[in-house]
């Protein structure tokens, strides 16, 4: 099995569950009701974060860094992503500079966590 149908798999198995859960009530259903349109819109953030995750992954290989490290840096981009769905423009880039502050506190290299955003994000800071 290669990798990319290996994510794919997991993708759909998460979906499942998903689904399974909002139709049993252990998660909660948005305020219209649309259960289908919930799990699809959970199904597309799933891929998307795979797609960054590989995207993360592939940069942290190419500049050097230990796996051991790459669970803290898929953190930070896990983080950006979602400053990405709340803010846009300067507030957005504001919110990713104090991000990456944070995270180089954790031990993070600010200028691999600079180079995610650009690369992945697409997003200079």
């Amino acid at each position: 099995m290669s990798r990319d149908s290996f994510r794919q798999k997991a993708v759909e198995i998460a979906w499942r569950r998903y689904q399974a859960s909002l139709r049993q009530g252990s998660v909660p259903c948005r305020a219209d009701g649309d259960k289908e349109g919930q799990a699809e819109n959970f199904r597309d953030s799933a891929e998307r974060s795979e797609m960054r995750y590989e995207q993360v992954k592939n940069l942290l290989c190419d500049m050097g860094v230990p796996t051991i490290q790459f669970v803290t840096y898929r953190g930070f981009a896990l983080h950006v992503d979602k400053l990405w769905g709340d803010h846009a423009d300067e507030t957005l880039r504001d919110c990713v500079r104090h991000a990456i502050q944070r995270w180089t506190s954790y031990g993070c290299t600010e200028q691999i966590l600079r180079d995610i955003c650009r690369k992945v994000f697409e997003l200079e800071v």
